[in-house]
């Protein structure tokens, strides 16, 4: 699945999935330019390492138009950044459920819009946003960020309708339980992640928590040529867990 010279803006890529991606794309042959807050780890194999906050319009604008200088222009976009907020509506705080529709589905449109000009200069290309495979359930004591990833998960395919002329594809990558520190929050609600451990055979049919490898290996299917006549589709990878919950759209 060769990428040789597919130039990529990912955003989120200092750990994690997004590491995993960085590095699943570069040992694929594309070009990599990746925006974070975090310091990113020295051998990650993108070309430029930029800082972003997600939260900042204007900074979103400056990353994506330098990404596109550094690397003659882009090919393809991944938002992995957000935020895990939980809580019932009760039990949450309103401010995490602001900043959950800010960073999970506002700058998702921020940075999908800026990048457009570029994807349609290269003759179409891809977005891809990290949702999660809760788009697609419900499960109590996570309303912020439940509510939040549904929305980005329906923005997806709104956008992949209004701009499939422009041979522009939009995906939302929806992962289940990944061993990284993202989950933490959602952890907590288990007792720590020790406890959700004992737990994780009752919820994943595959009684395991996802590896970041093999997400970064989706991810750069899904931004491959292999994935083209792909748009607009939730790509849920939770080990069955979806199966058991059953899906509400």
């Amino acid at each position: 699945m060769s990428q040789v010279g597919q130039r990529v803006l990912v955003v989120g890529g200092s750990s994690g999935m997004g590491e995993a991606g960085v590095r699943a794309l570069a040992a694929s042959g594309a070009r990599v330019v990746m925006a974070d807050r975090k310091k990113a780890p020295g051998d990650l194999g993108a070309e430029r390492v930029l800082e972003i906050d997600i939260g900042d319009d204007a900074l979103i604008a400056s990353v994506v138009s330098e990404a596109g200088e550094i690397l003659g222009g882009l090919d393809a976009v991944w938002n992995n950044a957000g935020v895990c907020h939980v809580g019932t509506l009760e039990s949450m705080e309103l401010d995490d459920f602001d900043l959950s529709f800010a960073l999970n589905v506002r700058a998702n449109a921020v940075l999908a819009r800026t990048a457009l000009p570029l994807l349609r200069q290269a003759g179409g290309g891809s977005l891809l946003f990290t949702a999660s495979a809760a788009s697609i359930m419900v499960a109590k004591g996570s309303l912020p960020y439940i509510a939040s990833k549904s929305a980005l998960l329906t923005m997806t395919r709104q956008l992949a309708l209004e701009y499939a002329g422009d041979n522009i594809r939009v995906n939302a990558l929806c992962p289940g339980w990944v061993d990284t520190p993202f989950n933490a929050p959602a952890w907590e609600m288990f007792g720590g992640r020790e406890s959700f451990l004992h737990k994780v055979p009752e919820l994943v049919p595959l009684h395991r928590m996802g590896t970041v490898e093999e997400f970064g290996a989706i991810v750069r299917f899904i931004l491959s040529a292999d994935a083209r006549f792909m748009t607009g589709q939730a790509v849920v990878v939770d080990g069955g867990e979806s199966l058991i919950k059953g899906p509400t759209r």
